[in-house]
């Protein structure tokens, strides 16, 4: 990624060159390279802190240390595959200056700043995918919110029968998130995940639940019509809360101005006091009859509100759903339930 990104800089004119690698820094920080900037009054050095992957907004606290550290060497810069508008400007109020690996910059100094914004989205990248077809989704989104207590559990016979899969087809997936390094066997027919790993690579590829859409309106909190939708499922509804309300009911972070949710036969809003909205720009409620099944957790995910069992979405739908709805409020909570998920005991 580094050359990748020093490309890109000295293609946009600036003169850049190295001046140093593998430094070591006091506080555990690793300092990838030391870059050297001329312009402003005079050279301005870079010490950088190359990673396989950007932050998540709610890391960059945590990162204070690593910037910390490498200041005695330069001003920090963070190397990563791709930074996103509202991350560059996270990056930037933390104080960090930041390259990628697709043409975008941010580089800050003394009487120094260069910016560049080659492309808005990562471009798609060839290469191996996760498995797909029958219960694959399922079984990668058991994988992935395993506890770290829950190794046991991880034998194909019972993710098949969590996924509604043959055992032989799971055994199928297992071996091939193996080829991927995404999973590794612990003997006596266990696997064990790298959940980190491949909850990453799902939020990456994951296209959607596709299906039909709903879109209406609540002039009742999207919290309380989540509230009413739960107290009106029975027995035969299959009906899960996801975005925003879902995330706030495990993690609170803001108050919810949208809730997305989840069913198999659809919701009649007329009998929730909901009226239908234009689109999805005028929606508070979006109820979603998806194909993909496996938005609809095994065993049952709930959390409760004044008494009433709200049955929430996958945890990986959850994080996902909050990226696409978009706004740097929603990424730094899907970092903080992307953090709790890999945490849960």
């Amino acid at each position: 990624m580094l050359m990748d990104a020093l490309r890109w800089i000295r293609q946009a004119g600036i003169d850049i060159h190295e001046v140093g690698v593998q430094y070591a820094t006091t506080e555990g920080a690793r300092v990838d390279s030391v870059l050297e900037v001329l312009g402003g009054r005079g050279p301005t050095r870079f010490a950088v802190e190359e990673r396989i992957r950007a932050p998540y907004p709610n890391e960059l606290r945590n990162l204070q240390a690593h910037r910390a550290a490498l200041e005695p060497l330069g001003h920090a810069l963070l190397i990563v595959p791709f930074v996103s508008e509202p991350l560059g400007v996270a990056l930037v109020h933390a104080g960090w200056s930041w390259a990628d690996a697709y043409g975008n910059f941010d580089l800050r100094g003394p009487d120094l700043l260069l910016r560049q914004r080659h492309t808005a989205k990562a471009p798609a990248v060839r290469k191996k995918t996760l498995p797909q077809g029958s219960g694959s989704l399922a079984i990668i989104r058991a994988l992935v919110t395993f506890g770290e207590r829950e190794e046991e559990e991880g034998a194909a016979t019972s993710l098949a029968a969590q996924a509604r899969v043959s055992q032989p087809r799971a055994s199928q997936v297992l071996r091939q998130l193996q080829d991927l390094g995404l999973v590794e066997r612990t003997g006596r027919g266990r696997w064990r995940p790298d959940r980190e790993a491949l909850l990453d690579r799902f939020l990456a590829e994951y296209s959607g639940p596709r299906g039909s859409e709903q879109f209406l309106y609540s002039l009742d909190s999207p919290t309380n019509a989540a509230i009413a939708a739960a107290k009106a499922r029975d027995a035969r509804t299959a009906l899960v809360v996801s975005a925003d309300v879902g995330p706030d009911l495990v993690e609170a972070w803001r108050r919810p101005s949208v809730v997305v949710m989840y069913t198999k036969r659809g919701l009649d809003g007329r009998t929730l006091g909901l009226v239908e909205a234009h689109g999805y720009e005028d929606a508070n409620v979006i109820v979603r009859s998806p194909e993909d099944q496996s938005v609809f957790p095994v065993p049952e995910f709930v959390a409760e509100v004044g008494g009433v069992d709200i049955p929430l979405a996958d945890p990986t739908q959850m994080i996902w759903d909050l990226r696409q709805l978009g706004g740097a409020d929603r990424m730094e909570a899907a970092g903080v339930l992307r953090e709790w998920l890999l945490r849960r005991p």
